[in-house]
């Protein structure tokens, strides 16, 4: 079958706030080389891919636009308001169908800003899922995640009974488990991180909107345009993730491919600080940053000034043209106060 990518890019730009904005989120960010996630994100799997399909926001068309105009056979859906992923997902179905001519095919969905270390390991990885599939074209795939580390920032996958070599039925899914419970799924090996990443057929995953979701399917349906649809009309469909609408309650048999090409979600400052090379007392910088008796620290500068840090231990430093960022890199979970309180503050320009 030949394969069709769905790239979701959506995303409120609050995480990584300053560097990210609501018109700038995470996958137009340059975080590891000179291009952004969402570049590095098509290029990986491009080898593969007959074509590629970018879900993103409306407010981000600018930045989404400097990335798709660079590669051949992509194109981009631009929401104009964020319904969750499975109104995202029908959404790029629908493109899709309305393009491909009534071919059948593979389609692939994929987060846009996630780090992968071994880009050759994850193609190897999703042809594995793509032969199972062309055989069992009934079934549901995902993409799992040996887990590194007890996560319970994550949900995981329950892996069941091998179905052939590298691929395994999935026993459930597991919501994000305490701390206690994530040490029990990776000391057992049965556990895979859930990366958010779905293998399926076009018809087969449309059959299952029609009936686990008739509302969203007759809704993005009704669609006159797909590339920007209908605010009215998409404004009301109702919001609600893939893993609810569809993968929780489908009938149809659900495999999953285990994966270890270097997986990170880069969900906050303290993910990126950790990915990145540290200097001897375990700092770490992006731009020009000093550190004087500082550890375990990092600063990101954007700008041509010369930054210092002073005495500083597990601190996180962001200076751009127009705010300067100053936290605990332990204060990551809580980066949604940041944009609210500038929401509440008369400063919405900095959003």
């Amino acid at each position: 079958m030949k394969l069709s990518v769905v790239i979701m890019a959506g995303g409120s730009g609050k995480r990584f706030w300053p560097f990210s904005r609501e018109a700038r989120a995470k996958q137009s960010l340059r975080l590891f080389s000179d291009k952004t996630l969402l570049a590095e994100t098509i290029e990986r799997i491009m080898p593969l891919a007959e074509d590629i399909l970018i879900v993103s926001s409306l407010k981000q068309r600018a930045e989404i636009e400097k990335d798709a105009t660079e590669y051949k056979n992509v194109k981009v859906v631009y929401e104009p308001c964020g319904r969750n992923t499975a109104p995202c997902i029908m959404l790029a179905l629908a493109a899709i169908k309305s393009r491909s001519a009534g071919d059948e095919r593979a389609v692939l969905v994929l987060p846009s800003d996630h780090y992968v270390a071994s880009p050759e390991k994850f193609r190897k990885t999703v042809e594995t899922g793509l032969g199972f599939l062309e055989r069992n074209r009934e079934s549901i795939g995902t993409i799992g995640i040996e887990p590194a580390y007890p996560e319970t920032g994550f949900g995981y996958i329950k892996k069941g009974a091998a179905a052939e070599n590298g691929v395994f039925e999935v026993s459930s899914f597991e919501e994000k488990p305490c701390l206690e419970k994530a040490e029990n799924f990776v000391r057992s090996g049965n556990y895979l991180w859930n990366g958010g990443i779905f293998l399926f057929s076009l018809s087969n995953m449309l059959d299952e909107f029609e009936k686990l979701a008739p509302d969203i399917c007759k809704s993005v349906n009704s669609l006159q345009y797909f590339d920007v649809p209908d605010e009215t009309v998409y404004s009301g469909i109702r919001s609600i993730s893939f893993d609810y609408a569809v993968m929780e309650k489908t009938e149809k048999p659900i495999f999953t491919v285990p994966g270890d090409f270097g997986w990170n979600d880069v969900g906050s400052w303290k993910a990126y600080f950790d990915l990145l090379p540290k200097d001897e007392n375990g700092n770490a910088k992006s731009g020009k940053a000093n550190f004087i008796n500082c550890s375990n620290s990092l600063a990101v500068n954007l700008t041509e000034k010369e930054i210092v840090m002073f005495n500083k231990e597990r601190e996180l430093l962001v200076v751009t043209e127009d705010a300067v960022f100053s936290a605990s890199l332990e204060d990551h979970a809580k980066m949604r106060e940041i944009t609210e309180f500038l929401d509440k503050n008369n400063l919405k320009k900095l959003l």
